[in-house]
């Protein structure tokens, strides 16, 4: 019988354990669709994750509409959207390109996540997935969607027959939109816009998944 000595059984209990860590430690970030001066790109701010104490790795901060509504109208707004993957622990900094920050909130509130500020630049850790409003000086309308997903663990066939795959790129519908039959699944990965609707009438067990980006305000006639 071969007897492991005790110095052999905790370097192979120590090897286990940082290798079941590296495991749990993922980050996922996606291509950005287009250029940064493409009309998706919203340069208010300048997003950056990383591993703890790793390298930062940018995100593709995306343009996106909001409403508010001043003396019983509606007006529409730009804010800014961005979105990874992660398990474990991620630090993500959040720069200003506007210029200094004076305040900063993260919601929601009740997750109580502490941050700090160096100049134009905020800094905080996620230990968990979550979906977050950046707010900068007490602008709740210019403010950052942030969503920090869950890693995707949808396994892609794009042999599979019921499988509609929209890889990273903008994607201009014909007409402007696409029918989905009956049993299809519409997969949009992360980097993937989608300009125009997906529309599903009357057919049944459609799935439509993925980090990617539908973009419906493309105008229908």
């Amino acid at each position: 019988m071969t007897l492991i000595s005790f110095k052999k059984l905790i370097a192979i209990a120590l090897l286990l354990t940082v290798t079941m860590f590296a495991g749990a430690q993922q980050l996922i970030v996606y291509p950005a669709p287009a250029a940064e001066t493409d009309p998706l790109h919203n340069n208010d701010f300048t997003v950056k994750v990383r591993k703890p104490g790793g390298l930062w790795q940018d995100l593709y901060e995306y343009n996106i509409k909001v409403d508010e509504v001043k003396d019983a109208r509606h007006t529409v707004m730009n804010a800014s959207m961005c979105s990874f993957d992660f398990s474990g622990g991620v630090e993500v900094s959040v720069t200003n390109n506007k210029g200094g920050i004076e305040s900063a909130r993260i919601r929601p509130l009740s997750y109580s996540i502490t941050h700090e500020i160096k100049g134009n630049t905020l800094y905080f850790r996620l230990d968990k997935p979550a979906n977050l409003s950046v707010e900068i000086n007490g602008d709740i309308f210019h403010n950052l969607h942030l969503f920090a997903n869950p890693v995707d663990d949808f396994k892609i066939n794009k042999k599979g027959r019921n499988l509609v795959y929209f890889g990273p790129g903008v994607h201009d519908l014909p007409e402007k939109k696409l029918e989905i039959p009956s049993g299809k699944t519409i997969y949009i990965a992360g980097g993937a816009v989608i300009k125009g609707r997906l529309l599903v009438h009357g057919s049944q067990n459609v799935k439509i998944i993925g980090r990617g980006v539908i973009d419906p305000s493309i105008k229908m006639g």
